[in-house]
């Protein structure tokens, strides 16, 4: 059986701070982080990343496996390490990274190049899911840049962007608007933090948002951390608050509800429906540390979203 969803991208090792001394090595990487939240969500997912041929490479590809992800075309490249990211948490719960890769020094992620067998793989999927991150450097972006040619061109595949923009990958803020200004060409669903709006599109209300970046793609999700998200879709669009649980860790909550958004769509429920998955989805796994702890089934987010009765998505004007 085929796969409904193909995520593509970096996979990373995360050392998460447990304390102010202590660091505890994690599952990361945002396109793969979204992968195993699809899979455990209960669509059939796979994968398209490279590791270093080391025990972390070892440990990331093992972890995919356990958690039904196919790991069939994911490469492991022998003369180079797997990628490292260092998470940094900062006030109000927010967090920044510094990773060990391009342009700092050469690691896995950035040196993937797709073969005929991997374009073939994803036009067999239903969607397919990109993080910006991955285009900071050649020679994956090329590649990468490739392949979302051939699959928009095919008509048979939707594409879904997440800009997943850290500045410490990329040479400049410019050249990542250049790149990130060619791939909205080719996307159908663009998923993206009100940040990133701001930085990398120059749209800052969500009325700008919706208008400007609507006229390219057909949904548009709005992520807001705390004060909640908006998605819009087929002339629908809805904001909800977020649900309010103890949070121990955000890494990973955007990309759970990235993957809770790609459910709905792939379902066809409603966008209102969708939003409130995906913010449940989101929620539970702030409540864990690591960014694929905790993930629960659309089952178990559904139970979850039944404690919160007066929390519910609003029509946007």
């Amino acid at each position: 059986m085929e796969n409904e969803v193909i995520c593509l991208g970096e996979i990373i090792l995360d050392f998460i701070p447990v304390n102010h001394n202590t660091y505890k090595a994690c599952f990361g990487g945002a396109p793969m982080n979204t992968a195993v939240a699809c899979a455990r969500l209960g669509l059939r997912t796979g994968a398209i990343a490279a590791v270093g041929n080391d025990a972390f490479g070892r440990f990331l590809l093992a972890t995919l496996r356990e958690r039904n992800v196919d790991v069939s075309h994911v490469k492991v490249i022998s003369d180079a390490r797997t990628t490292l990211a260092i998470v940094v948490k900062l006030p109000e719960g927010e967090r920044e990274f510094f990773f060990y890769r391009k342009p700092w020094c050469r690691t896995a992620d950035t040196e993937i190049v797709f073969t005929e067998e991997d374009i073939e793989y994803i036009s067999r999927a239903r969607l397919l899911h990109i993080s910006g991150f991955a285009l900071s450097q050649d020679p994956a972006r090329t590649s990468i840049m490739k392949a979302v040619e051939h699959i928009k061109a095919s008509g048979n595949v939707k594409i879904s962007f997440d800009p997943t923009f850290r500045p410490d990958v990329w040479p400049d803020l410019n050249s990542a608007r250049e790149v990130y200004s060619k791939v909205i060409d080719f996307v159908d669903i663009l998923l993206a933090t009100a940040k990133e709006y701001s930085v990398l599109f120059g749209v800052e209300t969500l009325r700008e948002i919706l208008k400007e970046l609507g006229e390219k793609v057909d949904v548009i999700g709005v992520k807001m951390g705390v004060k909640g998200a908006v998605l819009s879709c087929s002339g629908e669009s809805y904001y909800m608050p977020a649900y309010k649980v103890e949070v121990r860790d955000t890494v990973g909550a955007g990309d759970a509800w990235n993957a809770a958004i790609m459910y709905g769509l792939l379902k066809k429920w409603a966008t209102d429906e969708t939003l409130s998955l995906a913010n449940a989805v989101a929620a539970i796994k702030c409540m864990h540390v690591g960014a694929i702890s905790g993930l629960p089934s659309s089952s178990e987010a559904m139970e979850f979203r039944k404690k919160f009765p007066d929390i519910k998505p609003e029509p946007l004007s």
